[in-house]
Parts: structure tokens; C-alpha cells; sequence
């Protein structure tokens, strides 16, 4: 008979992976709050029959509703934990697992980490305390492009310019799967004692070098930045707010990002028997498969732009060539694909060897130069018509290049 597991949160970004997994290595995944038969929201009792002859509850759930100014008594998030860790207990459940935050600080800036940790003073103390691990987990990547990592992933490509704050702050990558693999890992290994356990990365890295990782893991250059003091960043927040049609910022975010400092995690990785992957090489692997059509694209349209109808060894060497060179993907918007020759308009006025663009036309005409066939001199009347165009379009490329340099 396959082991029981019990997973909140698990339409999550992490609950959802650790579902999958789970179910792949084995286990009978009942989802707490989502089955029909198993609904439950935090701050409920659970129903003892949906808890009896699991071998473990993964906790990954957390409500976001509570207040910051709500009084700890009051806060759902404490006393749904510490009811649903006691109803396990009860029921006879081995091992409860609660997914805390390297956030996780008696004085942490936001009220995501000083909540977190409350919930680990109380599950400390509490009957359940016996059978309670708690997995701290860091910065959290891979897989599908959401939560804070589907945004951090957006804006390291936004632009090669990014204001940001938290610049010097250390962080803590470790990818989806890891994290997963390491709760599994905590749920269902016996010689684990109850105690705190740290999944992130060993060694962390600045926040800036972690936005740069992710830019050139989607094939773009070089990333600078202007740091923002705390104080704008979270006055910026509040303006977010009372614009209409803006998309407003959680504080909670910068807040947490602002306060973030490394824990170490040698000895649990050690334990847990996880060895985590390099960012660099898992991000390129991940990002590069999905920029790889796009990325054909783009070949095509540059190839197009010269002059040259692609053939398919032309779209091969040039998208090899963009990719070796972390130009890949250019970021060309369709309508610039499906009619290159607006891409005159891009080009900027003189052959810049750092420029973005510039390069991929470079590359593009070593790519085509095997199969092009000479055709006619121009005449003095193209000749003298290009010579009128560069002319006239230089003020318009001058302010457009910008935008792929």
C-alpha cells in the first residue's frame, strides 16, 4: 500500500511541484482544502478521517489576509498551524512538516518572516513539538515563471538599466525540485530529528549577482543598476495604490528582500543528502529550451532584414552563433519579426561593437555569407536612394537603437 501524505498549499508554486513529485515517487497525495473530500481551510479543525493513516503533513499553506497590526491571537496563520500540527499528532501522524522562510527573524522587516518565525516559537512549544520539523527555505527558482521568481525573472530583462534596492543583500538560490525533494526527504526519513533544517543554498550571493544570473541565463548582456533607498521603494509602494490603472507593489516584498540575511545550511544539506545544482547551468538549460523557438525566430527575421531568404543551415548557424555570443533571445517584438525590415529603424546610425543589435546583424551576415549569391552591382540610382535613407532615418535610429543596445 502506497504512504499517505498530506499536503497544504499545494496549488502553490511550491505545493504544486511537491505534489507532482510526491505522486511520481509513489505516494497517495491527498491535497487538504482542495479534494472535495478533504476540504479544510487554515484556522479550521481538520476532520480526524482525513488526517488517520498518513505518514506525514507537508504544511505549505498561509493566508495572506491577516493584517499586520492583527494581535498574535488573532493571527490565522499561528493558530491554524499549531490546530492542524495538534490534529495531526493526534490522529497519529509520524512527522509534520512546516515550510518556514529563511525570512524567518524575531526582528525581520516584514511581517511574512516575524510570522514565520512566531509559528516556530509555538509549534515549539506546543503538544505536536515531537513530531514538528521545520524547513526553512530560501530563494526558491525554476520551473514555471511565477511567484517571485517569474517576477524577478521579468524584470532582469526589462532592461539592461534596473533601479532596485537590496543590491548588497545576500541570497540563497535552490530550485524547485530541490526544494521538493528536500521536504519529501524531511516527511518521510525517520533517523530526521525533530528540529530546524535549512534549504537554500551554502554559499549566498549578493542580490545583484542573482538578478544577473538570471539575465544572462535568458540570453541578454551585461545588467547595471540604480540602487533606491528603502524609503522610496516603500513610498513608491504606496503610490502604487493610489494611481488607477498602475499594478500595485506589495511593501511585504520589499520589506523581506530589504531584511533578507543567509543562514547556513551546510549540515542540513548534509543530512538531507541534497546536493544542489549550480543556478547558472540549471537556469540556462531551463530558460535557453524555452527561448530556443523564439530565438529561430529572430534569426530568421535578421537573415530576412539582409536580404537572404533562410535557408535551414543559415537558421542553424545563426542561432548557434547568437546563442555562443548571450544574444539569444534578442527580445524582438513580433511585428518586427513578421516585417524585419522595420528593423532599419532599430539599427543604430554606426557599426557600435557593443551593441546588441549591431552584433546579431553581424552574425547574421557571416551566416548567410556561405550560400549568398552575388547578384548585380547597384546602380547609381539605389545607390544614391540607400545613401537618402540612412539620411533621413539617423535621427529616428539614434533615439530607437536604444532599445537593444
Amino acid at each position: 500500500m502506497a504512504p499517505r501524505l498530506i499536503i497544504t498549499g499545494s496549488t502553490g508554486y511550491i505545493g504544486a511541484r511537491l505534489a507532482a513529485m510526491a505522486r511520481e515517487r509513489g505516494f497517495d497525495v491527498v491535497e487538504l482544502g482542495r479534494r472535495p473530500e478533504a476540504k479544510w481551510r487554515i484556522g479550521d479543525e481538520p476532520a480526524t478521517s482525513d488526517l488517520e493513516g498518513a505518514a506525514a503533513v507537508i504544511h505549505l499553506a498561509h493566508s495572506w489576509a491577516t493584517g499586520a497590526e492583527t494581535a498574535e491571537e488573532n493571527n490565522i496563520n499561528i493558530s491554524g498551524t499549531v490546530t492542524l500540527a495538534k490534529a495531526a499528532k493526534a490522529a497519529g501522524v509520524r512527522r509534520f512538516v512546516f515550510a518556514s522562510s529563511t525570512s524567518s527573524r524575531r526582528e525581520a522587516l516584514n511581517v511574512y518572516g516575524r510570522t514565520k518565525f512566531r509559528i516556530e516559537q509555538h509549534l515549539a512549544t506546543s503538544p505536536a513539538a515531537p513530531i514538528v520539523r521545520i524547513a526553512r527555505i530560501g530563494l526558491v527558482y525554476g520551473g514555471p515563471r511565477t511567484a517571485m521568481f517569474g517576477l524577478m525573472a521579468k524584470l532582469s530583462v526589462l532592461s539592461p538599466l534596473l533601479p532596485m534596492i537590496g543590491l548588497s543583500r545576500k541570497v540563497q538560490p535552490i530550485h524547485l525540485d530541490e526544494v521538493a525533494a528536500g521536504l519529501l526527504a524531511l516527511a518521510t526519513d525517520e533517523n530526521q530529528p525533530p528540529q530546524t533544517f535549512v534549504l537554500a543554498q551554502e554559499r549566498p550571493i549578493s542580490f545583484a549577482a542573482w538578478l544577473r544570473i538570471l539575465r544572462r541565463s535568458q540570453g541578454k548582456g551585461k545588467l547595471h543598476f540604480i540602487p533606491i533607498p528603502l524609503a522610496a521603494a516603500l513610498f513608491a509602494c504606496r503610490m502604487t495604490k493610489l494611481v488607477p490603472l498602475v499594478p500595485t507593489v506589495d511593501p511585504e516584498r520589499v520589506l523581506g528582500l530589504a531584511g533578507a540575511a543567509p543562514m547556513e545550511s551546510g549540515e542540513s544539506l548534509r543530512l538531507l543528502k541534497l546536493n544542489l545544482a549550480d543556478p547558472m547551468t540549471v537556469l540556462s538549460q531551463e530558460l535557453g529550451q524555452k527561448s530556443e523557438e523564439p530565438s529561430r525566430s529572430e534569426a530568421g527575421a535578421l537573415l530576412r532584414y539582409l536580404g537572404s531568404t533562410p535557408t535551414e543551415a543559415q537558421l542553424q548557424r545563426l542561432s548557434e552563433g547568437l546563442r555562443r555570443e548571450g544574444l539569444a533571445p534578442l527580445g524582438l517584438s513580433p511585428t518586427l519579426i513578421k516585417h524585419p525590415r522595420l528593423l532599419a529603424l532599430y539599427e543604430p546610425p554606426a557599426n557600435r561593437t557593443q551593441h546588441r543589435l549591431a552584433q546579431a546583424l553581424y552574425l547574421a551576415d557571416l551566416a548567410s555569407e556561405p550560400e549568398r549569391q552575388r547578384g548585380q552591382k547597384a546602380g547609381l540610382f539605389d545607390a544614391i536612394l540607400t545613401i537618402g535613407t540612412d539620411i533621413l532615418l539617423l535621427p529616428l535610429r539614434a533615439l530607437l537603437a536604444r532599445r537593444y543596445r
